[in-house]
């Protein structure tokens, strides 16, 4: 399979060496704006062309594209792709509004147009494994659910994360992560509400998320930490699972009645890598990835309602999908 990339910072490097991962599939072309210099190197050592846009989405070219722009230009772009009769791997989050989210849904559809969302932490094998702890109910009812995403503000080809209209700032990048996995977990948000200190270069955000099914969910995420970090609590009526861990590596270690649920990390179990694999697998006609189009857009869905309530200082009731 023929391969686009549009996009080539961290993320475009990421996704440009890993494609080589992929059986039966090659970059063959990427456009960029900006080239971070790692994106270069690895663009270099595929035999990539660098091209335009357009080329970029030309079928003749190429049978898929990767999307890796910033957050405020994914709709744009997986709209061309789509328009072109691309299938379509988008980074996450799907778009910067619930309303960019629902059109680029609506026309994926209208267009029979396979388009995949890089929510990855779905595909971290301690992640996966946990949500299976919960779904199998070996922890009982979940009740109460902690989460954190700590980090050091990014700085990025451009520095776009800091402009919050453009990145949609740490919930939108960095919580987002966390609330998808909750949201895959425990169900649909019946109610958020959240706060926010730090100020909107480096903020830390509390975001609390009761669960249509019960279970309350607790995600602080910040950028105003030393290093990257990330932690993990679910409690059931049947026991209490606890993680903590820090880099991309996931979680060091574990614990739950002194037994390990964890399978060993392995170079197979790369997230990054699983998440390619699984959306061009679907591509070509397999089953479809763990994350759906319906599942990126309530993700948005979810962060937007939590802006809105740092904005007002209220809960935010939701009803339904993403409509």
């Amino acid at each position: 399979m023929r391969i686009g990339l549009i996009g080539a910072g961290a993320l475009g490097a990421l996704h440009a060496v890993n494609l080589e991962a992929v059986p039966d599939c090659r970059l063959v072309a990427v456009a960029s704006e900006q080239v971070s210099p790692a994106a270069l190197e690895a663009i270099r050592s595929t035999g990539a062309d660098t091209v335009g846009v357009a080329e970029v989405l030309d079928p003749g070219r190429v049978d898929a594209v990767i999307i890796a722009t910033p957050t405020d230009t994914h709709a744009h772009y997986a709209l061309l792709a789509i328009e072109a009769g691309l299938s379509v791997f988008v980074e996450k989050p799907l778009a910067r509004t619930p309303a960019e989210a629902r059109l680029v849904r609506d026309t994926a559809s209208a267009h029979g147009v396979k388009l995949a969302v890089g929510h990855v932490v779905r595909y971290f094998p301690e992640y996966a494994a946990i949500r299976d702890l919960v779904r199998d109910g070996v922890l009982g009812t979940p009740s109460v659910a902690r989460l954190a995403r700590l980090n050091t503000a990014p700085a990025g080809v451009g520095k776009w994360y800091g402009d919050v209209a453009r990145s949609g700032g740490v919930l939108l990048d960095m919580a987002v992560h966390d609330v998808d996995w909750c949201l895959w977990t425990f169900g649909p948000a019946a109610r958020v509400y959240a706060v926010s200190a730090g100020g909107p270069d480096c903020p830390v955000v509390a975001l609390t998320i009761r669960h249509a099914a019960g279970t309350i969910s607790y995600i602080d995420a910040s950028w105003r930490e030393e290093s990257f970090t990330t932690r993990l609590e679910v409690a059931g009526t049947r026991g209490l699972y606890q993680a903590d861990g820090s880099g991309s590596a996931g979680f060091a270690s574990a614990r739950s009645d002194a037994q390990t649920y964890l399978p060993p990390a392995s170079a197979s179990d790369d997230p990054y890598v699983s998440e390619l694999r699984a959306a061009i697998d679907w591509f070509r006609g397999g089953p479809p990835p763990r994350a759906t189009v319906a599942d990126a857009c309530d993700a948005v869905k979810v962060i937007e309602a939590a802006q809105r309530s740092i904005d007002t200082g209220r809960p935010i009731a939701l009803e339904g999908a993403l409509a």
